[in-house]
């Protein structure tokens, strides 16, 4: 009987660490401009994810957001552009998974002259952790 006990406090004790233990919080992004203009109410999207970063001047780095369910080799964007909203998606996800590493940093460059799903070009993709 005493085994039974012990095991029981035992799978008890268990139960209570694993129930404590954090969620995978996800994983972080920010996003350099490379650009020369600014890029107006930019958001980054994934699957089922919606991230907006603001404005970003020329040259800035965003800080880091949170994508709960991770962060992809590449992304579709909305933008603002002479005040009306420009999307800019991915033509296909599929087969495509979160990528290794628990921050990054997109650098993206910005030409409103270019052909309107060519506008936000992503230059490089840096794993920072």
């Amino acid at each position: 009987m005493q085994v039974f006990k012990f095991l029981f406090l035992i799978s008890l004790l268990g139960a209570t660490l694993f129930a404590c233990a954090p969620f995978a919080q996800g994983q972080r992004l920010r996003v350099k401009n490379n650009g020369s203009v600014p890029i107006v109410k930019l958001t980054v999207i994934f699957p089922e994810q919606r991230i907006a970063f603001g404005t970003l001047a020329p040259g800035v780095t965003s800080e880091y957001k949170m994508f709960p369910k991770g962060v992809y080799s590449y992304a579709a964007y909305e933008y603002t552009l002479n005040g009306e909203t420009i999307s800019q998606p991915v033509i296909d996800w599929v087969g495509e998974e979160p990528m290794q590493g628990s921050a990054f940093t997109y650098t993206i460059k910005f030409d409103p002259n270019s052909p309107q799903f060519q506008r936000l070009q992503l230059i490089n993709v840096t794993r920072d952790q």
